[in-house]
């Protein structure tokens, strides 16, 4: 889907005008994508015929008034003194309103309905002004843009009014590539730094966020420049954060008071509050210095009107925010689990269904960690205890034995903050069960998913379905991996490193999916490895031909456990047939049955 889509010519026929709602985890480019949207419309090439005018409002700004009129609301993204109020709207049906970060500020829109907006000049509290443009009942004929985080979605469903929900999905393997050529303006930087975290599968996956790729050029940037020579091995986005924070940006040098901003973050993450007034980091030990030292450092930014601060990203903030939960500072209390004492409970600041999902848990997760407790026993210079995990997990397994991951999208924010924490011990026993049916989309889902998958010992049967969920699985015992394609040699690689570690998977089926020359190298690989004890493998129907049967008869000698392999409806022809009568020709071969 291309940014002319958004409101392209097939919404036309819509008796009503269109909501778009762009959706997606944090960090993906949901806001670089609205002011994007903006950005071109100023510039001529987009949406120029279809809107007269376009308004770009950052809902974390509006939370700072009270009350506003439309008219008000209006003249804030107008750049001359005083905007032509009655011109604008005389066409309404032409107007763009563009609500970025919608789901920021902690408002209650659903409840709107004795109070919504009757006239543009009529001062109303600033989420009832917002709830009457989303409930269409004030301009009803104008368009809008939001963006909200995924988890947020079912707090804003009951007050949109005909929204259509575009998921923003991160950059392709080209657009990674793309961005560091444009980050680095000296190629020969941009070749050393692309292909440093090319090698490095786990990372490369990351920057498919928008955020990571940015995080990870601003590292090695700085490895550049001071000649220092090129590493960075962060596996997950806490070690990343903790990496740039703390050795990039040498947060440690606030000393005693980054105790203080971290319980700043926690604290405004625990009311909904994006923006902080100088008093609020007076309450919190921190004078207009340590601002200073922040301002520079890059970590926040500043807002004139009224003066206030807030970090460059809601990420960082909640990351600051992890570590005072981590480090003990903040202790929340919950009556929602009576039978277990929970002395880090996030249920105190998100609902339910926000909590796994928040980026604040995932980081807790990561800094808990080993690696992570490590790391801030250096920053901190104290002991620090991992009595706080147990609750945790705890509230995780109880997770897991809700959801089952069933085919629901909330799973994978659980399965993120099990990759972050990287625990072996826990993991051996979060997963008992002999089914499982989920959904990847992207590179990010794919590796969380290789990653749990290994510890999945009860599964016995893996199937992948390629063209989503409507699609039948061929059994009802195991797991079914759905998923849209297409498949990218590197997305195979990552897939079959499954099999190269000790797991209980005994039988593969890829029937259905086309498979590449280099995709069959790489199974192939994989099934030579002694961790490997599938038994059967079907390949029916994967686009195969003779040129992929050399690698298929060398791997038949060398797979240790591999007892039936099914090649129907695949065009190997002669040459191909006699390659893997050869193959099986092999003493070492243990196949009993080839179809």
């Amino acid at each position: 889907m291309e940014i002319g889509d958004l409101f392209g010519p097939g919404l036309s026929t819509q008796e009503e005008p269109p909501t778009v709602v762009v959706h997606g985890v944090a960090g993906i480019g949901k806001s670089t994508l609205a002011r994007q949207v903006r950005r071109a419309w100023e510039e001529g090439w987009l949406f120029k015929d279809l809107f007269k005018h376009v308004f770009y409002f950052n809902c974390r700004e509006l939370a700072q008034s009270e009350t506003m009129s439309l008219a008000e609301l209006i003249t804030k993204d107008w750049a001359a003194p005083d905007a032509p109020i009655g011109q604008i709207l005389s066409q309404p049906e032409q107007l763009l309103f563009i609500l970025d970060n919608l789901d920021e500020p902690k408002w209650d829109l659903k409840e709107q309905s004795s109070e919504l907006c009757p006239h543009w000049s009529q001062q109303q509290q600033v989420h009832t002004l917002l709830g009457s443009l989303l409930k269409k009942t004030l301009l009803p004929t104008a368009s809008l843009l939001i963006t909200a985080r995924i988890t947020a979605l079912w707090r804003l469903k009951t007050s949109l009014k005909h929204p259509r929900w575009v998921e923003v999905l991160g950059f392709s393997d080209s657009a990674r590539k793309e961005y560091f050529y444009k980050y680095f303006t000296d190629r020969r930087q941009a070749i050393r730094a692309f292909t440093l975290v090319e090698s490095n599968p786990a990372l490369f996956t990351m920057c498919l966020m928008p955020l990571v790729s940015w995080l990870v050029c601003t590292c090695l940037k700085q490895q550049m420049e001071q000649e220092q020579p090129l590493s960075l091995t962060s596996q997950t986005t806490t070690a990343l954060c903790l990496h740039y924070f703390f050795h990039v940006l040498q947060a440690q040098s606030l000393a005693t008071k980054l105790r203080g901003f971290c319980s700043l973050a926690a604290e405004g993450t625990c009311q909904g509050k994006t923006l902080f007034s100088p008093e609020d980091f007076r309450e919190h030990g921190l004078d207009g210095a340590n601002i200073s030292t922040l301002l520079n450092m890059g970590v926040l930014q500043e807002h004139p009107t009224p003066r206030s601060y807030s970090f460059i990203h809601l990420c960082f903030q909640e990351f600051f925010a992890a570590i005072s939960y981590a480090l003990g500072d903040r202790v929340l209390k919950s009556g929602r689990f009576n039978n277990i004492i929970i002395t880090i409970d996030l249920t105190g600041v998100y609902d339910r269904h926000d909590l796994f999902g928040e980026p604040t848990t995932c980081f807790l997760f990561g800094l808990l960690s080993d690696q992570g407790m490590r790391e801030m026993e250096s920053i901190f210079k104290c002991s620090l205890s991992q009595k706080r995990l147990p609750s945790l997990l705890h509230l995780a397994k109880r997770e897991v034995l809700l959801k089952r991951l069933n085919l629901d999208p909330y799973s994978w924010h659980l399965l993120h903050c099990f990759y972050e924490i990287q625990d072996e011990n826990f993991m051996k026993n979060i997963y008992t069960f002999n089914k499982m049916r989920i959904c990847v989309q992207t590179d990010m889902e794919l590796l969380l998913f290789t990653f749990f998958f290994t510890f999945c010992h009860h599964i016995e049967r893996l199937q992948l379905i390629e063209g989503g969920q409507h699609r039948q699985a061929r059994r009802t015992s195991g797991a079914f991996l759905y998923s849209w394609g297409p498949f990218t040699d590197s997305w195979w690689k990552m897939f079959f490193s499954i099999l190269k570690v000790p797991g209980s998977l005994r039988e593969l089926d890829l029937s259905g999916n086309s498979l590449s020359c280099s995709a069959v190298q790489s199974l192939c690989d994989a099934l030579k490895s002694p961790h490997c004890h599938l038994a059967t493998l079907r390949l029916v129907s994967c686009g195969l031909r003779n040129n992929c049967c050399k690698d298929l008869a060398s791997m038949l000698g060398a797979s240790p456990n591999l007892t039936e392999l099914d090649l129907g409806q695949n065009d190997l022809g002669d040459l191909g047939v006699r390659l893997l009568c050869e193959g099986i020709r092999q003493p070492a071969c243990q196949l009993r049955n080839l179809r």
